[in-house]
């Protein structure tokens, strides 16, 4: 493991190997984190950060956090620091409306000057309106465009490129789990969802055959809420697999694992939801969450 960085002048720095790190994703927060302490270092204020594993780049990101810490033990530096999401996430949004919107008009009004190295996408412009209002982050601006006219959700990759083109989408074999715990949620899983109509009542049902227990839920027509994907949330939640696995497997982002646990069974063909990436005295270790999978086996 190797990490560089960038301090305020534009100098890059090798700050080299860390005593211990952790790498974080959740797939319901747009931005990694990645927090490492290092021995006896005292670096100039620092702005960016990459990471590389094997001599493969696995995050880009911000320094949120240097801590330089002096104690019994003597002198180490903390960094704390999030994927490149943050520069959007930090980021307030000029307030407009867009007639026609698109990639172009957003990198114009939204994403210039933030230090992104591109953005991918499709860049034609789409019909209707996009309305960026006061107080909206540009993170808020790229999501309601991405997944309203696009069908995506957005992410900024390990290259510094906001990807609007989707989450990538790939298969990792874990291989044969330390440990693990299986854990059966009922109480998340719905019978059903009733969606309002335009008449304003709730009078569309959606129903889930086989469900042990009656959990109804309602959404409005306002919310864009997909009904059948209510459901199926429901579902994957309520099946929950957690296991640690030597080695480094990442980045995780649209993963679907397979792994081995030792008298559980082998498992298919799972999304990856959650993960964490630990590097420290005791070796290169991956942690994490999977949902149900889809494969023969799980």
């Amino acid at each position: 493991m190797k990490v560089w960085a960038t301090d305020r002048k534009g100098n890059a720095l090798c700050l080299g190997e860390p005593r211990e790190a952790e790498l974080t994703y959740d797939r319901e927060a747009p931005a990694d984190l990645l927090e490492a302490v290092f021995p006896g270092e005292a670096w100039p204020e620092l702005v960016r950060v990459t990471v590389e594993l094997s001599g493969r780049r696995v995050f880009w990101g911000l320094v949120d956090e240097q801590n330089l810490r002096v104690g019994p033990q003597g002198r180490e530096t903390e960094l704390v620091c999030r994927s490149g999401e943050a520069l959007l996430l930090d980021s307030e949004a000029p307030p407009e409306t867009l007639s026609r919107p698109s990639l172009e008009k957003l990198e114009r009004l939204v994403l210039q000057g933030l230090g992104l190295s591109r953005v991918v996408g499709d860049w034609s412009q789409k019909q209707g309106q996009l309305t960026v209002e006061k107080g909206m982050s540009c993170w808020e601006a790229v999501e309601d465009f991405c997944r309203g006219w696009l069908g995506t959700v957005p992410y900024v990759d390990e290259a510094g490129a906001l990807r609007c083109d989707g989450l990538p989408s790939f298969s990792v074999d874990l291989g044969t789990a330390s440990w693990g715990e299986l854990s059966f949620k009922p109480c998340k899983e719905l019978s059903e969802v009733w969606q309002q109509s335009f008449r304003g009542t709730y009078d569309t049902p959606y129903r889930r055959e086989g469900a042990a227990v009656q959990r109804r839920r309602y959404c409005s027509s306002q919310s864009g809420e997909d009904p059948k994907e209510t459901l199926a949330q429901g579902l994957r939640e309520s099946w929950q697999l957690t296991v640690e696995c030597p080695g480094s497997f990442w980045p995780l982002r649209g993963a679907k694992a397979w792994v081995e646990v030792p008298g559980l069974g082998k498992f298919a063909n799972c999304p990856v939801r959650e993960a964490r990436w630990l590097w420290d005295r005791q070796g290169a270790r991956t942690q994490a969450v999977l949902e149900r999978g889809d494969g023969p086996c799980g």
